[in-house]
């Protein structure tokens, strides 16, 4: 990493104290200098890797065709409990 790079931009975001401590006993067991610098590293590296966020548009797609095949197991469902009950069969 360039040490020599003077950066000026911050990004900031909020840590339980498990959280942060988790990162500060990080930081000394790996000999990084600090916190930004762990996050630093990890960032860039996660870039590197290719990786992607699942879309949340994909995430709800998902969401939709479960309700969807729940939606048909219920109306299948309260169909048999029907036609149980038509048949002269005690529902419970």
């Amino acid at each position: 990493m360039n040490l020599t790079i003077r950066k000026s931009k911050m990004i900031s975001f909020r840590l339980s104290p498990e959280e942060y401590q988790t990162l500060k006993d990080t930081c000394e067991l790996q000999g990084v200098r600090s916190i930004s610098d762990l996050a630093r590293t990890a960032m860039q590296k996660l870039i590197a890797s290719g990786w992607q966020p699942v879309p949340l548009s994909d995430e709800v797609r998902d969401l939709r065709n479960r309700v969807r095949m729940l939606s048909l197991q219920l109306d299948q469902l309260s169909t048999a409990v029907h036609r149980g009950r038509g048949n002269g069969e005690e529902g419970g």
